[in-house]
Parts: C-alpha cells; structure tokens; sequence
C-alpha cells in the first residue's frame, strides 16, 4: 500500500509541476504579446486600427467594396511568428467564399473590418492563432503578425 501511496504522490507532484510550468508559459506568452501590441501601436498609431476581442487590424490602405457572404474573396498574405520572428507563410495567396475562409479564427474574426482592396497587418493572439500547441515550425503560444492585402 505504501508503494501505491508513494506512486500516487509522485504522480501528483509531476502534474502539479507541469500545470505550473505550462501556466507560466501562458503568462509569459501574454505578457511578450502585449509588449509585442504596444510596439506595433507605436510604430503604427492607433489611426487605422480596430480592436476586436484581442485581434488588432491595422488597415494601411482602407478598400471601397464591402464583401457579402457569397463573394469570393482572393487575399495574399506574409505571416510572421512575433516571439522569434520567424516567417511561416511569404506572399501566399488564399481563395476563399467570405464567412468560410478555413484559415485560423483570428483572421475570421478580422474579415468583417476588411473591404476590398484593403492593405494592413492583423495581430492575432495565440488563443486565436494556434493556441498552445505546435504547427509546423510555429511555436506554441505564438503571437502571430500577418501583412495582407485583399484583391
């Protein structure tokens, strides 16, 4: 009984170490993306910019023509990972029916704001990007910074 007990206790003390480990690491990735939005604010203004829920739109270039749900909508798009800077997606272009794009929430989220022929960045917050696991070379926890441009 003593060895189940001891067991159980080490057991309990692995869980408890990595909730911690993986709290912080969520507080850690919060804090870097809120220092990550006030230098993007900085070097940006706020003109031109939407708060939505965490995602920030900066529109460099507001586009005339409001999408509809059956539009098609044709964006090219460069995505950046903010933590390390690395570069995950370079001039991509993406065709999709507006309110369906199949890309990550944050950009879903953003699109309302967006008419065509915009130009600008989306910050988009981990919990909107990938969240807390790994894709491809993006880390977890990602704060992510797409430059895009709606055709």
């Amino acid at each position: 009984m003593k060895r189940y007990y001891s067991l159980f206790s080490t057991a309990l003390i692995v869980v408890a170490f990595l909730l911690i480990v993986s709290c912080s690491k969520e507080k850690d990735s919060k804090d870097t993306e809120r220092d990550l939005i006030d230098d993007l604010l900085a070097k940006y203004g706020d003109t031109c910019f939407v708060e939505h829920d965490g995602i920030y739109l900066y529109l460099v270039e507001q586009g005339n023509f409001e999408y509809s749900s059956d539009d098609v909508v044709k964006m090219t798009y460069t995505g950046q990972s903010l933590g390390d800077n690395f570069t995950f997606a370079k001039d991509k272009v993406v065709t999709f029916e507006y309110g369906n794009s199949g890309l990550i929430k944050g950009i879903d989220m953003a699109l309302p704001y967006i008419k065509q022929g915009s130009k600008g960045y989306i910050l988009v917050p981990f919990k909107y990007g990938y969240g807390k696991r790994r894709v491809g070379q993006i880390e977890p926890y990602s704060t992510l910074l797409f430059t895009f441009a709606m055709q």
